[in-house]
């Protein structure tokens, strides 16, 4: 092939790329110019070719913007990477020479009473001795509990409890409430045996509509409840005071286990000789994420990041160490932004991150050797936060929703009708009213995307 045959060979693949760029870029701008949000909002969209890169659209590709819960997408697969899906938290008992037992606390974020329960009653069939003190150890994560830039007013919402070693029950309890009879108050009962002051404001009405409020500067666990009640609902409110919940959890297993401790409960860092005599394992960290990804589950996600940061440093688990890592995992990205995160679930209005770098990370996660197991953990449409979205092409869609007041991202996979796997990124800020509008957008966006 002489010069002049390759240069006009080149010429030609490359017009011919760059005129179905233009052709799909039209059909895209349509698309976002028909909803009207990008009048008043911002819309920031990237697509690429998740097996070579191309970059089939762009628009304000490299605005910085909120990721909301999208964000767990890409700190879930840098942990899926770095622990491996089989990964499994041990809660371990350990006794020394005085007969204390010791619980070694592991940051499991789904530990139950129950599971506690069954250690102990396994202490008392196998062991004989008497108990003299339990020590809690909880030094395996640090001691925040609560996210930089989460909003003070999700402190009542149950999607986002706080999270700490201390972590049981999902660091909820149960209100029952029910409607009264000859317009009496409506009844109202903590299922709980931890205590929170409550003041019942509720009335009989013709739907439930029950607003819990907290009021932090007054008490810390002194709660509202406001507005109707028409039949009984069961309210799932977050602890305040995370050790105390779990003494009282652990208090209560004690005494269904039968183990009569001698001493007292204590929360200390275990010392000295001991040894390890049980363990409850919980189930594979691919269970969990998969959690994470189809139903946003912020506990996990605060709790597995952290994770994350103590295998990273061989230390004490904390947010930053979680940042640390996170950073690390994709340092290698060709990208003209780098993310500024704060936690590891996308609670916090401080993430900032921009579409261009989310397509990057997404193609690196496709290039990983375990992307085939992790992308089975994504949500598809019909399932978790995309129950009701996308239907039509729920075969061919895996991806991860954000919402926050005024925020909506969609990002993840699509395989489009001509067998090309996109990787797409789109978030939607600043818009006020239902949040409908926007992932209307982001559905049409996604479906121009399959139809390529």
């Amino acid at each position: 092939m002489n010069k002049l045959t390759k240069f006009l060979t080149i010429f030609i693949a490359v017009f011919s790329l760059l005129s179905l760029q233009g052709v799909f870029a039209k059909d895209f701008d349509s698309i976002i110019k028909k909803s009207k949000l990008d009048e008043t909002s911002t819309v920031s969209v990237s697509v690429k070719n998740a097996k070579n890169g191309k970059i089939l659209y762009e628009y304000n590709e490299n605005k910085y913007l909120h990721p909301a819960s999208s964000l767990k997408l890409f700190s879930m697969a840098a942990v899926y990477d770095q622990l491996g899906g089989d990964y499994q938290y041990r809660t371990q008992l350990f006794k020394d020479k005085n007969n204390n037992v010791y619980i070694k606390l592991s940051g499991d974020p789904t530990l139950t009473t129950g599971d506690l329960t069954k250690l102990f009653k396994e202490l008392r069939t196998k062991y004989k001795f008497q108990v003299k003190d339990v020590v809690v150890d909880p030094t395996v994560f640090d001691s925040t509990q609560w996210g930089t830039g989460w909003m003070w007013d999700d402190d009542t919402s149950k999607y986002l409890p706080k999270y700490s070693p201390f972590t049981i029950n999902g660091n909820v309890v149960n209100i029952s409430v029910k409607p009264s009879k000859n317009n009496a108050m409506p009844e109202i009962k903590n299922k709980s045996n931890y205590q929170i002051t409550l003041v019942n404001m509720l009335k009989n009405g013709d739907k439930n509509n029950v607003q819990v409020v907290r009021q932090p500067w007054v008490q810390s666990d002194m709660t509202y409840l406001k507005g109707t009640v028409k039949t009984p609902v069961t309210i799932q409110l977050p602890v305040n005071q995370l050790e105390r919940n779990f003494i009282i959890n652990l208090q209560s297993a004690l005494k269904s286990a039968n183990v009569s401790p001698k001493g007292s409960i204590k929360v200390a860092p275990m010392q000295g000789h001991t040894e390890l005599i049980l363990e409850h394992v919980s189930k594979s960290l691919d269970t969990m994420i998969a959690k994470v990804l189809k139903e946003s589950n912020n506990l996990y996600a605060e709790m597995i990041f952290k994770t994350s940061g103590a295998k990273f440093i061989d230390g004490q688990g904390t947010t930053s160490a979680g940042i640390d890592f996170f950073n690390s995992f994709y340092n290698d990205l060709k990208t003209d932004t780098k993310p500024v995160i704060v936690d590891g679930g996308g609670a916090s209005r401080n993430d900032l991150i921009t579409a261009d770098w989310m397509t990057e990370a997404l193609n690196k996660i496709y290039c990983s050797n375990n992307f085939e197991s992790f992308e089975k953990l994504m949500a598809k449409p019909v399932e978790g936060t995309l129950s009701d979205r996308l239907l039509n092409i729920s075969q061919n869609v895996r991806a991860k929703t954000g919402t926050i007041s005024g925020v909506s991202v969609l990002t993840g996979y699509v395989d489009a009708k001509s067998k090309e796997k996109y990787s797409f990124a789109i978030l939607i800020q600043n818009y006020t009213g239902d949040a409908i509008e926007a992932k209307k957008l982001e559905d049409s966006i996604v479906n121009e995307i399959y139809n390529h």
